[in-house]
């Protein structure tokens, strides 16, 4: 009975998150769009899943009028990665697959999306990127004029490079976005599915994060790709490096902010100085160098070896 009720809730409130779309609120509530579904998956079986969510999804029509097949295939967009990370969830699937799973259904949502959007609409991602760039700085070419100063950085050159270099870094975004969904979806729907009494693998912790040595060598290779492309305006190896270098920057973080939780571990450290140094490694990027470090070389067995 009582997860009749909470299953229940849970639709009302997957209504909710959906009908949000017709509102300004949807630059919030996507955030969490997915985990109403991944929650009700996991905890129902796939028949009683869609007794609740179909019901669910005719009423958004109904309410949404004209707008219905738009809001329809935004709700099928994030129904889709919702199922998959149920399902993960369902299986008792390591949380580290199952939030990549998510992403990797985002973003192939998010390219099926877009290839409709084009064939149908004649909608084009990268000029409406570019559009929007030029709209949002050519008027400060206007008061660069007037300034000598201002001239000399603010060029019709320079808004196109930063343009194109924009819209280079479309995939970076939309990886990036993806990712992030998943996590906020896992760090929700965990808990909420453990409070039900269905058991979920969390993630690892954070003292026992350790990458795959060989970002090392990609790393290093992508760096000289940059080097080699780095006066090119675009093609295809100037925009790998454009998207891929950040990426693997971000994975030295996360590298950096597991090695100050495993120093916290070993030396007993209280937890706040672990965090407090993660958001130093996070705020202050160049400090991604301790994750280079401690794949590169065997800092962890350093500190843990016995002392003689």
């Amino acid at each position: 009975m009582k997860l009749r009720l909470s299953s229940a809730m849970w639709a009302f409130l997957y209504l909710l998150v959906l009908l949000s779309l017709l509102t300004p609120l949807s630059a919030i509530t996507l955030l969490v769009m997915i985990v109403p579904v991944a929650v009700l998956y996991a905890s129902l079986r796939v028949n009683v899943f869609w007794l609740h969510v179909l019901p669910v999804l005719a009423i958004l029509a109904v309410i949404s009028g004209t707008l219905a097949p738009y809001t329809l295939i935004l709700a099928a967009y994030f129904l889709v990665p919702g199922i998959v990370m149920g399902h993960l969830y369902k299986k008792r699937a390591p949380a580290l697959q199952t939030i990549m799973y998510g992403t990797g259904t985002l973003l192939g949502m998010l390219l099926v999306l877009l290839a409709g959007a084009r064939l149908l609409l004649d909608f084009n991602l990268s000029n409406y990127v570019s559009d929007f760039v030029h709209d949002t700085f050519d008027p400060l070419l206007a008061v660069a004029e007037m300034n000598p100063m201002l001239s000399q950085q603010w060029s019709p050159d320079f808004i196109f490079s930063l343009a194109n270099q924009t819209v280079m870094m479309i995939p970076l975004g939309m990886t990036v976005g993806s990712f992030v969904l998943a996590v906020v979806t896992h760090s929700i729907v965990r808990p909420t599915l453990t409070s039900m009494g269905v058991a979920a693998p969390k993630l690892r912790p954070a003292h026992e994060w350790k990458l795959p040595r060989a970002l090392i060598f990609y790393y290093f290779v992508v760096l000289i790709i940059d080097m080699v492309t780095f006066n090119q305006g675009d093609g295809f190896w100037k925009a790998a490096a454009v998207n891929l270098l950040p990426l693997l920057q971000y994975c030295f973080i996360v590298q950096a902010i597991g090695f100050w939780f495993f120093i916290g571990h070993v030396k007993k450290w209280h937890r706040a100085i672990c965090i407090l140094m993660a958001i130093v490694t996070v705020v202050f990027p160049p400090m991604r160098i301790i994750g280079i470090i401690d794949l590169a070389f065997p800092l962890r067995e350093f500190i843990t070896r016995p002392r003689r």
